[in-house]
């Protein structure tokens, strides 16, 4: 008869009895579960999922580094006092006293805030009116109609500075501008359009430049509108405004919401033409944030303030941003359970 080999013999006299210790028999459950955890991680790794995760890491490590990086050290320099003109100051911690300073002290950071806000909203309005004019006319049918699409979304691919100039030059000189010509011709005096009304000069260029922009986004939604509801609407006796308040505005109304989002997203950072065009004056008129930010790192070298106004706007962007895709989400939300 052979002997179990988990039982140990009984310790004798004049033996160490710490030894002689039994050995615990360990459930089949567990024995079994230990033995199964090694070819399931085996067989994860060698899976499809973990070969496109391999391959999308590094891609995404990429991605982290450029976008991220940049703004945690622009975090990280908003805590410091270091103006580099200055270096006998050298840059220490401050804490919040560049944000306490940019929201509660500093006038012109203020102006810049309602500057930016005035343009954004002005330019998103014009450019979506127009936009959406654009769109109803080039969504008929008519003879070259391709070629006058491939004209209307030309100004969307032209540079902002390149646009400044052409506008500031050609449209909105004093003397022989187009503008002032056009005034003239009908008996009114000339006017310095970037001197006497600078911020709607620069709505003027900006509208010019994105109303393509929301043009197509627009064309695209009235292209998705179904002939049979148009059809139907006519039958019922529906005129063109009625057919439009009640048809296309409603079924529009996600791609109005998208154009608007992305609009503002885009137009926060509106700086070329306030660079080329007014260099944020006269006065602190135009100044907006990024410019601002770009007068304090250029002009004073205030490496710390201008790191405190970057992530200030980064944050007011977020939140604006993040307001508008909620309503636009919870607008297709509720299509969807329609």
């Amino acid at each position: 008869m052979r002997a179990d080999p988990r039982i140990r013999p009984h310790p004798g006299p004049g033996t160490n009895r710490h030894a002689f210790r039994p050995v615990s028999a360990r459930p089949a459950s567990i024995v079994s579960a230990a033995t199964e955890v090694s070819p399931g991680r085996w067989e994860f790794l060698r899976s499809p999922r973990a070969a496109s995760i391999a391959l999308i890491l590094p891609a995404l490590a990429y991605l982290a580094l450029l976008t991220q990086a940049p703004f945690v050290l622009t975090l990280w320099y908003s805590f410091r006092q270091w103006i580099l003109t200055e270096p006998q100051l050298g840059h220490h911690w401050v804490g919040f006293d560049n944000f306490r300073y940019e929201l509660t002290q500093d006038p012109v950071f203020r102006d810049a805030i309602y500057n930016t806000l005035e343009f954004t909203a002005g330019i998103v309005g014009g450019s979506l009116v127009l936009g959406l004019a654009f769109a109803l006319l080039l969504n008929r049918s008519f003879p070259l109609r391709g070629v006058a699409r491939s004209l209307m979304i030309a100004p969307f691919f032209v540079m902002p500075t390149v646009n400044a100039v052409v506008q500031k030059n050609l449209f909105l000189n004093p003397i022989f501008g187009f503008a002032n010509w056009v005034t003239t011709s009908l008996g009114f005096h000339r006017v310095d359009w970037l001197a006497v009304h600078p911020k709607l000069g620069i709505i003027e260029m900006a509208v010019w430049q994105w109303a393509p922009f929301m043009m197509l986004i627009l064309l695209a939604g009235l292209q998705g509108i179904p002939d049979e509801v148009r059809e139907a609407a006519r039958i019922d006796g529906a005129g063109p405004l009625l057919e439009f308040r009640r048809i296309t505005l409603p079924l529009l109304g996600p791609y109005l919401q998208l154009a608007v989002l992305l609009g503002m997203i885009y137009i926060l950072q509106l700086f070329g033409e306030i660079f080329v065009a007014t260099q944020g004056g006269p006065g602190t008129a135009t100044t907006t944030i990024p410019y601002y930010i770009y007068q304090t790192i250029s002009q004073a070298n205030d490496v710390g303030s201008s790191s405190a106004q970057g992530v200030l706007a980064i944050v007011f962007s977020s939140i604006i941003a993040a307001l508008l895709l909620r309503l636009l989400l919870r607008t297709f939300r509720s299509e969807v359970a329609e």
